[in-house]
C-alpha cells in the first residue's frame, strides 16, 4: 500500500514470498511499530532487535549511534514514501478533493487496522525527542518541510499560486494531524471524516475561493 492508502511507513518490510526483508529494514519497521505503539523512551534496543529477528550487534553495525540513529534513519524512510507518494498524486491530475478525502479515509483505515493502538511515528517522536533529542530534532525539521513542501507541489498543480499552496500545505497537514490525535483517542473514525469533508470542500477549488491569483 502507499501512503494515500494508509500505510505510514515505506513497506521496508515487504520482501519477495519465501524470503525475509534485509535486518536494515526489519530494524526500521520493528522500531517504527514498537514506537508507534508505547513512545521513543519506552522502547529498548533489545526488544527492537527481538521484533525484528535480527542478530545482536547488528543494530549497532547499521546504525552506529544506536537507537537515535535508528530513528533519524526511519524519519528519512517514512519522509521518502510520503514524498513520492503527495509526487505520483500530483503527477496523476485525480481530482483534488477526492484526494484530500482519501487522505484522511486512508488515517482512519490505518487507526482502525491498528485497533487504534499506533500513533503517526512523526507526532510521537515529535512529543518525545525534541528537544531532548538533536539529531532526530533536526530529521523531524527536515521531514515536516519536504513533506509540506511535496503538499504544495499537489496544490500547485491543481491552481494554487505557490504561496496559497504553501498555506494550504500546512492547513492540510494541521487538520489531518489533528483530527489522527482525536479519532485515535475517541477510537472512533469521526474526526477524521469530518477533516476530509471540509478539505475536501474548503481547499481543493482555487477559482472558488480566489486564490489563482
Amino acid at each position: 500500500m502507499s501512503w494515500l492508502d494508509g500505510n505510514t511507513s515505506n513497506g521496508t518490510d515487504d520482501a519477495p514470498a519465501g524470503r525475509q526483508a534485509p535486518t536494515r529494514d526489519r530494524l526500521i519497521r520493528a522500531f517504527m511499530h514498537l514506537v508507534q505503539q508505547r513512545g521513543y523512551a519506552a522502547v529498548g534496543t533489545a526488544e527492537i532487535l527481538k521484533a525484528a529477528t535480527a542478530p545482536r550487534g547488528s543494530l549497532y553495525h547499521h546504525f552506529p549511534t544506536g537507537k537515535s540513529g535508528l530513528a533519524v534513519a526511519a524519519i528519512a524512510d517514512l519522509t521518502d514514501d510520503i514524498v513520492y507518494a503527495l509526487h505520483h498524486a500530483a503527477g496523476s491530475k485525480r481530482n483534488l478533493g477526492k484526494l484530500l478525502n482519501q487522505m484522511a479515509a486512508a488515517r482512519a483505515g490505518w487507526l482502525r487496522q491498528t485497533n487504534w493502538s499506533e500513533g503517526p511515528l512523526f507526532t510521537v517522536l515529535t512529543h518525545e525527542a525534541v528537544p531532548h533529542e538533536p539529531d532526530i530534532a533536526a530529521a523531524l525539521i527536515a521531514a515536516s518541510e519536504a513533506v509540506t513542501g511535496a503538499f504544495a507541489d499537489l496544490f500547485v498543480t491543481h491552481g494554487f499560486t505557490p504561496d496559497i499552496a504553501r498555506r494550504h500545505a500546512q492547513l492540510a497537514r494541521a487538520t489531518l494531524d489533528g483530527a489522527m490525535t482525536l479519532s485515535r483517542a475517541a477510537r472512533s473514525s469521526e474526526a477524521l471524516t469530518e477533516a476530509g469533508t471540509f478539505l475536501a470542500l474548503h481547499l481543493s477549488k482555487p477559482d472558488s475561493s480566489g486564490t489563482r491569483s
